[in-house]
């Protein structure tokens, strides 16, 4: 397409990431240009994120793109963001990053696009459905104040739990075979979740991935609830990321042959008590809008909803 006087498109280079990071801070993630550049080197050459940088007739950034393969769309689209700074909005910046992505899913050979828009912001939802994006679902963040949990107060469920015959152990002195088996159990279970349902098991790799088994590996804790003869019913996860102040419960999940059995309370508390224990204040986690007992147990805990995210999907005719 043809760009206004002075403005130019160019590739994304390293160089670039902590501008790049800024950009997609403004979109709610927050991360910098470290961070970015390692996120980068973890993923495969097939799945490496696409980025140009649109910048104005004195070289200053107005905005970039990015498109980039997600576990939690379908396998044949991509995940498109269109950021541009606060300071350049309203003079078309937009729209010329939106056209050249668009061109760039279609070479790529994608079947679609996923966007995420934040949902107290009605005027992004309104600019992708003005390019033919729809909504998807719906997903948000909730936080714990873990001052304010008193591990007491729960002990009912966990005397429940323990009245059945079930156990909470980590993986702490795991050997390797322990957690390759924990690494499918938890890919098992993910395809069970409302995010991945009928979507394609990830791999041990994207599993030890998430888990960041390779990078900080805490397998103090990955909790197992376990049944009277060992059997493994459910598992909780909790991860750390250095640049930030919370600790994150990744997932909360049990075997189908063990639901019913109110273990998803006890198996969180695991964590809580663990995170208690490392000092930190504040625990966050992701659910699915229509994940009703999870997002049940985590009221009963006391985490309070955040501002959450529209899934928006297009078809690329």
């Amino acid at each position: 397409m043809t760009l206004p006087d002075g403005w130019t498109l160019r590739p994304y280079t390293p160089d670039d990431a902590e501008t790049f990071a800024a950009l997609l801070s403004l979109g709610g993630r927050n991360t910098s240009g470290t961070d970015l550049i390692a996120a980068d080197a973890r993923r495969g050459p097939e799945a490496q994120a696409r980025r140009e940088l649109l910048l104005g007739p004195d070289g200053q950034v107005l905005g970039g793109w990015q498109l980039q393969h997600s576990l939690f769309i379908p396998p044949d689209f991509l995940h498109l963001s269109v950021l541009v700074f606060p300071e350049a909005r309203g003079q078309g910046a937009g729209e010329v990053l939106w056209q050249e992505a668009r061109q760039a899913a279609r070479d790529l050979g994608a079947h679609g696009l996923s966007v995420d828009v934040p949902d107290p912001d009605p005027a992004h939802r309104a600019w992708a459905e003005r390019r033919g994006f729809t909504l998807r679902t719906h997903r948000y963040a909730s936080e714990l104040d873990l001052t304010q949990v008193n591990l007491a107060d729960h002990q009912p469920a966990l005397d429940a739990a323990r009245a059945q015959g079930v156990t909470f152990a980590d993986l702490s002195g795991a050997d390797e075979r322990t957690l390759e088996r924990y690494v499918d159990f938890v890919a098992d279970r993910l395809t069970e979740t409302p995010d991945l349902a009928g979507y394609p098991r990830w791999t041990p790799m994207q599993v030890r991935g998430a888990l960041r088994l390779e990078t900080d590996p805490r397998p103090d804790w990955l909790i197992l609830a376990l049944g009277p003869g060992g059997e493994w019913l459910g598992t909780t996860a909790m991860v750390g990321f250095q640049h930030l102040p919370f600790v994150y419960n990744e997932l909360t999940a049990t075997h189908p042959q063990a639901r019913g059995r109110r273990l998803a309370l006890p198996l969180k508390l695991q964590v809580v008590q663990r995170a208690q224990n490392a000092g930190y204040a504040t625990m966050r986690t992701n659910n699915h809008s229509l994940n009703a007992p999870m997002l049940a147990v985590n009221r009963r805990l006391g985490f309070q909803q955040l501002a959450g995210r529209y899934e928006m999907h297009s078809l690329l005719r």
